[in-house]
Formats: C-alpha cells, structure tokens, sequence
C-alpha cells in the first residue's frame, strides 16, 4: 500500500447539468457540494447559452466570455458568456461552440487534478465525452427524460450511447432505472435523495418570518417549482371548498412555456393567486428554509399523476422522487403526498392522496391533528435518509472506479 504522501489527488469531478447552479438547489447541488467538501475536486457547468435565449434574465447577466468562479468550497462553476454562442440553425457552428467550451473545462481540469470523472446530469451531455476524454464516465438520472417535453430521436440516441459508455449509472427511483435503455435497467445502481435533515429538524425554536406570521391557520406548505406537474385543479377545488385552509407556495415558478397544457397551467395559477386563501412567498434560500417549514401545520406534495389505466399517458413525475419529501418529514409536520411510485413505502409517516376526495379527508386529518404517523416517527425517517448517507453510498462507488486513490 502506498504511504499517504505518495496517493494520487482525488480525480475532478466535472459535472455537467441543464441548469445554473445557483438556481433552486437540487441533488445536484446537494451531491456535488458534500464531494467537493470530502475532496473531490468539482467543476460544475450547464452547457453554453443559446442563441434563442437572449431574451432571459441568465442571458443578461451573462458576461461577454465565459469564465469560471467557485462557489461552495472545492466548487468551480462555469458562468457561461455570451459569445460564442449556440445556434441550432447551424449545427455546425454549435459542434464548434461546443468543442471551445470542453476544451476550457478540460484545461481548468488539468489543474487540479490528472484524473478527470465525468458526471451527466442529462444525456444531451452525451458529446462531452468524446470532447472531454474523461477516466470514467458516470450518468447519473434525476428523472425519466423520454416522457418530458422536447424528447427527441437525437437524445434518444446520445441516452443509448451514454447507457453504453458510462463505467456508472445512478438513479433517483426504480422506475428511473426501468425506463432507461438496454442495458440501463441492468446498469444502475439505486441512489435515493436525502435530506439535511438536522438542519431542518433543529428549527423549532426559530421564530416564525413576519410574512408567514401574518398567514392564519391552518397553514398548508409547498416548496417547489411551481410548473405544470402540480394538481392545480384538486388545489383551486380543496381552495374553494375550504376556504379557512391557507395555502402557502414558495419556490420559482417556471410557467413559461408555450404549449397548451402551459398555457392554461398559467391562467390556473394566476387565478389562483386571487383568492384570498392561496400565498405565494417566492424563492427562499435555503438556510432560512427550515424556519418557514416548521411554522406550517402540515405540508403537502401535491403532483398531478397520469394514469396508464385511465386512458392518459404515463408521464415522469410518477417517477420522481421529490427532495422535499424528507426535508418535511424533519419538520416533524404532517405530510399529504401524490402517490408517486417511491413515495409508497413511506406511507406509514405521510398519508397518500391522489383524488380531490383523498386530498380533502388527508388534509383534514391533518389539520385536525391526526396525520399519518407522529412527529417522532417522521424525523426518525428523515434521518434515515440523509444527504451525507447518500454521500458514502456514493463515495463508495466513486472509489471503487478509481482504486489507484489510496
């Protein structure tokens, strides 16, 4: 064995994923963060901005070239710059946008380590791998792509091939692994997300913000993207219905699209912040997170599930497997959840609704102090499924295919 002056530095991870990383903190963030703190360095970049995305709030703060600036410690993120850009009209100039931007990625790389890891996030990435000439590849899927929107046959094309290459595949959820291509299913290994649950079960004593204080109860949380996976027609029915129950939404809301199903998800939403029982808090980050949650009286993850059987097609957000879902449970709040497929086992601490009728006798067992399981009971299971847990698991694999470390 190698004397601990003579190991190898840690190889770079360089992680590659569709959005910024300072937006809502995701189990990208959550992983990549907790890696780069136990020494693996991290580079972590979402790609080159796009022509067609000039008219955005990421296009205008964007500065004329890209560079890279650290974030969390042991984090280098890459702050794409306006030019050069991609066009999808010319597929060739993007090829070659592309290959310049791997080509800064790998150069920063090679300072820090003589090893490079190349973590997917999505399989549009799949080219990097070839640019980057990565030591091991590792795919790691946070939902089932091929039932999203702007599926194609091309990233189709690049999931198979990235199934193929990648030395390691982790998935969310079981159903994330069923749905992947052959020899997916067989590939990947089950890397669940967790909580900081400490974090958010050591707020008690925290004092409720002004601007909840000023909400009646009962009060009814959600933190989350606020887009077109919500049940927003079992909320406006429970809204109406119910209107002594408050309901409270924060998280960014990313109603922007321009198909049908969009569109009439936005004028929903719209008409839902008119009435007098629904609040909308915005964005809050995530260190003062936990004092918002634990002064709800319970919380909610409130999904619209497509039913195979009911004549809809299947659609990813069954598949998912929701980072809020442990964060409520340290609250030791009640918790009313949609019955997505890896939310079942953890119905003995969190009730599971799907139609507007379930929603109604769930929330107002809740409110009536009889929600599914105890506060006990609920951060025990929060602190079974930790983000540092998740880490080792992780970090066990990782070592596994670099074993020259030690």
């Amino acid at each position: 064995m190698q004397s601990d002056s003579r190991r190898r530095p840690k190889p770079v991870i360089l992680a590659l994923a569709p959005h910024p990383w300072d937006t809502h903190w995701l189990s990208r963030q959550q992983l990549l963060s907790r890696l780069a703190r136990r020494g693996w360095p991290v580079i972590y970049a979402s790609g080159p901005l796009d022509w067609w995305s000039r008219d955005t709030p990421e296009w205008q703060r964007a500065p004329w070239r890209g560079r890279l600036e650290p974030r969390e410690i042991g984090v280098l993120t890459d702050i794409p710059g306006r030019w050069p850009c991609l066009w999808d009209r010319f597929p060739a100039w993007s090829r070659t946008v592309t290959a310049l931007h791997a080509r800064r990625l790998r150069s920063a790389a090679d300072r820090l380590s003589d090893r490079r890891h190349l973590m997917l996030f999505h399989p549009r990435f799949e080219p990097y791998i070839e640019l980057l000439r990565p030591d091991r590849v590792h795919y790691h899927v946070y939902d089932v792509y091929r039932l999203m929107g702007e599926w194609s046959e091309e990233k189709a094309a690049m999931e198979t091939r990235l199934v193929s290459r990648a030395d390691l595949i982790t998935t969310s959820s079981p159903g994330m692994a069923l749905n992947l291509p052959a020899p997916g299913p067989e590939k990947a290994r089950q890397l669940p997300n967790g909580a900081d649950a400490h974090h958010f079960a050591s707020a008690d004593l925290a004092p409720c913000p002004a601007e909840l204080a000023s909400i009646p109860h009962p009060r009814i949380g959600y933190v989350g993207n606020i887009n077109p996976k919500l049940d927003f027609e079992m909320i406006d029915a429970l809204a109406q219905n119910h209107p002594e129950w408050h309901w409270v939404f924060m998280g960014p809301v990313t109603l922007h699209g321009q198909k049908a199903r969009d569109c009439q998800t936005r004028l929903t939403w719209d008409r839902l912040r008119q009435r007098p029982n629904i609040h909308f808090l915005g964005l809050k980050p995530r260190d003062i997170l936990p004092s918002y949650l634990v002064h709800m009286d319970l919380h909610v993850i409130c999904y619209k599930i497509a039913r195979v059987e009911e004549g809809s097609p299947e659609d990813w957000v069954v598949h998912g497997y929701p980072t809020k879902l442990h964060e409520y449970l340290a609250t030791g709040k009640p918790v009313v959840a949609a019955p997505q497929t890896a939310l079942l086992e953890f119905s003995d601490v969190a009730a599971i609704a799907e139609t507007i009728p379930e929603w109604e006798r769930a929330i107002a067992a809740a409110v009536a102090g009889q929600g599914v399981g105890t506060p006990v009971t609920r951060r025990a299971r929060a602190l079974q499924n930790t983000w540092e847990s998740r880490v080792d698991l992780l970090e066990s694999w990782l070592e596994q295919l670099h074993p020259d470390m030690a």
